[in-house]
């Protein structure tokens, strides 16, 4: 089926040219798609082949169980065949086998016949008659018809009729044919093992029981993927950011070194500062290259998430990070205790463990009932209809019914035995697995709430070193213009600033990623169908 395609006319073009991203920029961002978050969630939940993998996995456990489902409806079956049969015998032709053959009529005639032959018989000394054989060749035609309904029974059990007809048909010699139908019935009904709804429906609650867990889970990944998706995407934009501030960072050390040059010629600087300030200016230049490849690498591997080619023209659209910065800090005023009791209710996939036990529940009731001896109470009826084939005038009054039962005693229970000592153990181990999933959900959504904690405190940190270090900036590039400065200072100031610029960027979108895993963490997070996200006011 081919993609969908990528470039909408909702989606503006890009008419910057990126400087900060190298001469290259020119022919890659200009003209291409500027996606937002929500656009790039939207073409992520149409277009990822995770996505799209997960959605078929969860449609395939349902059409397992439209199939477990009709095992409890009519089938149907029905077939037709048909032969023409081509056949060849030798026939013998003597003259007594003749005279035996004729013998017919009325009783003086059959008399005269018959001593005729006794009188011939003494005469015929060479053969039967002194006759030969010849070949006879038949042809004929024969067919049969099957139609038939078998029902599976929620007890156990199962009903089967069938309506049969055959019909066959000399087309060479004497003619000849005939035909006959019947109609045959049978029930049979589990005593002892196999009996009772809750055992012989098993597979069919299982198997339902399977799509709603396939349908929770199916909901915990949506909600992950969407921060999978919203995270990569910030990515991008944190290493786009982190190229534009190398970038100005390079530029500011080629005017301090312009600046320190001009010094040098009027004799008041020396070789070794000048050397100095050359030397950080070509480890800035490497540390842009390096976050220019590293911001290429990101978005390609975004696009390959998004499910997209690697070569589509994309941007990922800057403003998303002044929408976080509008949004400042927001960090939930909720404990640890009670950001705990609200996964306990709302995590979904607890309630797969928890529903898992009572899975393992049922199956052992189900092995302690094939402990249980096989006894079967067997019904079975037969009607053919009175003359040929004939489906309307079927005889009753001579139909052949029988009742009787099947006893298989239980001498052999290995097998059975062995299965129900793994049933108990199956559900010990789901009680450890329930158990240890909610202690894995409480740990996750402690360690979440830390991070969130962290990533703010680190935000409000960086903020304040962005504001010292531009004004360290500021007072160093005076001191240089009036020929105050030292190198080692202004070289220490800048690439402070440049690193606490970066991390301020790193702290704002690690915030917004951690407040995503928070609140999915919690199992509350509403991601609507074209993937985006509500913001969660109240808990």
């Amino acid at each position: 089926m081919p993609r969908e395609p990528l470039y909408y006319a909702s989606y503006p073009k890009n008419e910057e040219f990126a400087e900060f991203l190298g001469d290259e920029a020119a022919e890659t961002e200009i003209g291409a798609s500027i996606l937002t978050l929500e656009d790039a969630l939207n073409v992520a939940f149409r277009h990822s082949r995770d996505y799209q993998s997960r959605k078929e996995q969860l449609y395939l456990t349902a059409l397992a169980l439209t199939l477990d489902r009709h095992e409890f409806q009519p089938i149907f079956s029905g077939s037709v065949s048909a032969a023409h049969v081509w056949s060849s015998q030798d026939v013998s032709t003597g003259a007594l086998i003749t005279a035996v053959d004729t013998m017919a009529g009325a009783p003086g005639d059959l008399l005269r016949n018959y001593a005729d032959v006794v009188e011939q018989s003494g005469t015929l000394t060479r053969g039967v008659g002194g006759g030969g054989t010849e070949v006879d060749r038949t042809r004929s035609i024969e067919g049969q018809t099957s139609f038939g309904m078998d029902l599976l029974l929620r007890g156990g059990g199962r009903l089967a009729v069938n309506l049969t007809s055959n019909f066959f048909k000399f087309l060479s010699g004497p003619s000849q044919e005939s035909a006959s139908s019947a109609l045959t019935g049978s029930f049979v009904q589990p005593l002892l093992q196999g009996r009772g709804r809750d055992v012989n429906m098993e597979f069919l609650t299982q198997s339902e029981r399977d799509v709603l867990y396939a349908l929770r889970d199916f909901t915990q990944f949506r909600m992950d993927f969407a921060v999978r998706v919203a995270s990569q995407y910030y990515g991008v934009l944190r290493a786009r950011d982190a190229a534009r501030n190398n970038y100005l960072g390079l530029k500011s050390f080629e005017l301090s070194l312009e600046r320190e040059q001009a010094f040098q010629q009027e004799g008041l600087l020396t070789s070794a500062d000048l050397a100095r300030l050359l030397q950080s200016k070509l480890s800035r230049d490497l540390s842009w290259t390096n976050s220019v490849r590293a911001y290429k690498q990101n978005l390609d591997s975004f696009k390959i998430l998004l499910g997209v080619p690697t070569d589509t023209a994309i941007v990922l659209d800057p403003a998303e990070l002044d929408v976080l910065k509008a949004k400042g800090s927001r960090v939930p005023t909720i404990t640890a205790d009670e950001a705990t009791e609200v996964a306990l209710v709302s995590r979904l996939d607890l309630y797969n463990d928890r529903d898992t036990v009572e899975d393992a529940e049922r199956r052992i009731k189900v092995a302690a009932n094939l402990l249980q001896p096989g006894l079967d109470l067997v019904l079975t009826g037969r009607v053919d209809t009175k003359d040929g084939n004939r489906f309307a005038s079927f005889d009753f009054e001579r139909s052949e019914w029988s009742a009787g039962a099947v006893l298989d005693l239980p001498l052999d229970r290995k097998a059975e035995r062995n299965n129900y000592r793994r049933a108990l153990i199956d559900y010990e181990v789901a009680l450890r697995n329930s158990s240890l999933a909610e202690d894995t959900v409480k740990l996750e959504v402690r360690n979440t709430l830390r991070d969130l904690l962290q990533a703010q405190k680190d935000y409000e940190i960086n903020q304040i070193s962005v504001e010292l270090n531009e004004s360290r900036v500021e007072e160093e590039e005076l001191r240089a213009e009036l020929g105050l400065g030292d190198i080692i200072d202004q070289v220490d100031a800048q690439n402070d600033l440049t690193s606490a610029q970066t991390g301020l960027t790193n702290a704002l979108v690690d915030q917004q990623i951690a407040l995503l895993q928070f609140w999915s963490s919690l199992g509350i997070l509403y991601v609507k169908e074209d993937g985006m996200w509500e913001d969660v006011s109240d808990v």
